[in-house]
């Protein structure tokens, strides 16, 4: 069964913090570098601020939307590229303020941040394109050229609509 690629970015992130909990009370127990400490905290709230962000993208009521006749893989792209766009306009806000930061605790903080959301949308660009990806090199270790050019072809279609999405979002 196919599952929304936010719902899989979404548990990879609560997996993440869940280790990174696990890192904070080792570092902590062990009297570990209280600034270590304090960028595992700050990672952990990032992390949750971008699952606390995926969560009413996913949860909005799409019968509206499926009245209209959009299809799941459009809607699951809708709700994609909304995200894409809230870390993206984030990761921008937040190299503005690296930029007027004078304070050097502040600047790694922000580093810090900007590095975690690039992670986590470098991380869903791997669920929406990876499979896609994957299944082209290995047709084409196979020597199935016409599997690949087949795969290539799914790959620019959902990318097309991606496009397409994105500008009718963008007006």
């Amino acid at each position: 069964m196919h599952k929304h690629k936010l719902i899989q970015l979404q548990k990879i992130i609560e997996e993440k913090i869940g280790s990174l909990r696990e890192e904070v009370e080792i570092a902590t127990n062990m009297k570990l570098n209280p600034l270590y400490i304090a960028d595992r905290r700050d990672e952990i709230e990032f992390l949750q601020w971008t699952t606390r962000t995926i969560r009413p993208i996913l949860y909005h009521d799409n019968d509206e939307q499926q009245q209209l006749g959009s299809t799941k893989m459009r809607l699951e792209l809708e709700d994609i590229i909304k995200f894409e766009n809230i870390l993206s306009e984030r990761v921008q806000d937040l190299n503005l303020k690296l930029k007027d930061s004078k304070n050097l605790r502040e600047s790694e903080i922000l580093i810090n941040e900007i590095n975690t959301l690039e992670s986590v949308l470098g991380r869903l660009s791997d669920l929406k394109y990876g499979d896609k990806a994957r299944a082209i090199e290995i047709a084409e270790a196979n020597n199935n050229f016409q599997q690949a050019n087949h795969l290539r072809k799914q790959l620019i279609k959902i990318q097309d609509l991606e496009s397409e999405i994105s500008a009718q979002i963008q007006s």
